[in-house]
C-alpha cells in the first residue's frame, strides 16, 4: 500500500521547477529561430541563458545548505502507512471486535502477530459499519500480508451471537 510522502514533494517541486526554467529557455529559442532571427547571436544568447540558470541554481542551493537543516536532511517519517480497512457485513446493531483465529502470514504459517501486537479502530462498530482497521503495534511484522478471522459479536447484550470473518490484509 502507498500514500502520498510528503517528504518527497519538495525536492520534486524543485525539480519540477528546474526543468520548467529550462522549458522557457528553449521556447524562447525556438520562437526566435521560427521568427528569422536565431544565427550565431541566438545560439550566444542560448548557451548565456542556459549557463545563467545553472549558475542561479548552484547559488540559491549554496544559499540554503548554508542556511542551515536543509530538506535532505530532515528526519523522513517512521510512522507505517495504516493498511487498507477490512470489509465486514453490514449489520444494524452496534458490534465489537476481537480477534477469532491469530492472523498468519502468508506463505509462512509458522508466523503468527501475537493478539496483543494487533488494536482496532474504532474499537466497536457502529450500526451500519461495513469496515475495521486493523492496526499492528508492533513493527516486527509491518511489510507483509496476513490471514485470520475476526469475531464481531453484538455489543447491545441483546444476544451472545457471533459471528466469524475471515480476512487477509497487507500489514
Amino acid at each position: 500500500m502507498s500514500a502520498p510522502r510528503p517528504q518527497l514533494q519538495r525536492p520534486a517541486s524543485v525539480m519540477r521547477g528546474y526543468y520548467d526554467q529550462i522549458n522557457q529557455i528553449a521556447q524562447d529559442a525556438a520562437r526566435r529561430d521560427d521568427a528569422g532571427k536565431w544565427g550565431i547571436d541566438g545560439w550566444v544568447r542560448l548557451i548565456h541563458n542556459l549557463l545563467d540558470l545553472n549558475m542561479r541554481t548552484y547559488a540559491g542551493a549554496i544559499q540554503v545548505a548554508l542556511a542551515g537543516p536543509s530538506w535532505w536532511l530532515q528526519a523522513t517519517s517512521t510512522d507505517p502507512i495504516p493498511p487498507a480497512p477490512a470489509e465486514v457485513p453490514k449489520r444494524e446493531y452496534l458490534r465489537s471486535v476481537s480477534i477469532a483465529k491469530p492472523f498468519e502470514r502468508i506463505g509462512r504459517p509458522d508466523i503468527r502477530i501475537p493478539l496483543q501486537a494487533i488494536t482496532f479502530a474504532p474499537p466497536l462498530l457502529a450500526p451500519g459499519a461495513t469496515s475495521v482497521q486493523i492496526i499492528l503495534t508492533d513493527d516486527q511484522f509491518t511489510g507483509a500480508n496476513y490471514t485470520g478471522a475476526l469475531r464481531l459479536r453484538r455489543a447491545d447484550g441483546a444476544s451472545q451471537a457471533s459471528e466469524t470473518v475471515k480476512v487477509t490484509v497487507g500489514l
